[in-house]
């Protein structure tokens, strides 16, 4: 398997701390949201396209949109059922807008 990182970005993720923004509680629904930038990095650092990410405190689901942009599958879960809500409803409003996409490109 071919990594898909360049080596300046192998060299940024490598750092020994990183800083970046936060994410908006009220605007994502949940106490504590990360942004989409720290498991991105992760993700790209440990796993390959088409690898399985798996996600034990799936919360408002931002590791697992994050797996879908990078062309991973994943499995979450979480110990309370309206973060999987809140979680399923954030994927499938990620999965429409590509359907959608996928099918403006076909039509042309």
């Amino acid at each position: 398997m071919k990594s898909t990182m360049s080596k300046e970005e192998f060299i940024e993720y490598t750092k020994s701390v990183w800083s970046f923004g936060a994410e908006s509680a009220t605007r994502i629904g949940h106490p504590a949201p990360f942004p989409v930038e720290l498991p991105k990095r992760c993700i790209k650092l440990y796993t390959f396209e088409d690898e399985v990410v798996l996600d034990p405190f799936i919360g408002s689901g931002t590791t697992a949109i994050t797996s879908l942009m990078l062309n991973r599958h994943f499995v979450g879960y979480d110990v309370d059922p309206e973060y999987v809500k809140l979680a399923d409803k954030r994927i499938n409003t990620i999965l429409s807008k590509r359907k959608q996409q996928f099918l403006q490109e076909s039509e042309v």
